[in-house]
C-alpha cells in the first residue's frame, strides 16, 4: 500500500479526474503603434496610436477615455475631432493574422465602415 503514495503524490491516477483547462483565445500584440491601410501607406498615410491617443493622416484625432480588453481586441470610448467639434465617440479594435500579416480592424466611431490596417514596420 506504501508503494502506492509517491505515485500519488506526482499526480499519478489524477489525470483521468482532471476536467481540461478552458481554451482562452489567441493573445495579439498592443494596438499601440503606427497602422496603415497597406504597407505603402505607412510612409504618408499611417494611423498614430498611443495607448491614450489616436492621430490619423491629418483627418482625426482621438483621446481615449476608455480601453477595455475584449477576446477580440478592444473597446474603445473616447472624444475625437473630424473635420468639425470635439464629440464623444465609441470603436472597436479587432486583431488577426500573426507577426509580420497583422492587421487591426477599426469599426465604429468617426468612420463611415470597417477600415482594415496592418502593422507598419518599426524602424
Amino acid at each position: 500500500m506504501l508503494l502506492f503514495l509517491p505515485l500519488a503524490a506526482c499526480g499519478e491516477g489524477r489525470d483521468a479526474v482532471v476536467a481540461p483547462a478552458a481554451v482562452k483565445p489567441a493573445a495579439h500584440s498592443s494596438y499601440v503603434g503606427r497602422w496603415a491601410v497597406s504597407l505603402a501607406g505607412c510612409q504618408a498615410g499611417a494611423w498614430d496610436f498611443r495607448k491614450d491617443r489616436l492621430a490619423t493622416a491629418g483627418e482625426v484625432a482621438c483621446t481615449f477615455a476608455k480601453v477595455a480588453p475584449t477576446p477580440a481586441g478592444y473597446t474603445v470610448q473616447a472624444e475625437c475631432v473630424a473635420q468639425g467639434p470635439r464629440q464623444p465617440q465609441s470603436f472597436t479594435l479587432t486583431f488577426s493574422g500573426v507577426g509580420a500579416a497583422e492587421t487591426m480592424t477599426v469599426a465604429g466611431g468617426p468612420w463611415t465602415g470597417p477600415i482594415a490596417l496592418v502593422r507598419c514596420p518599426t524602424g
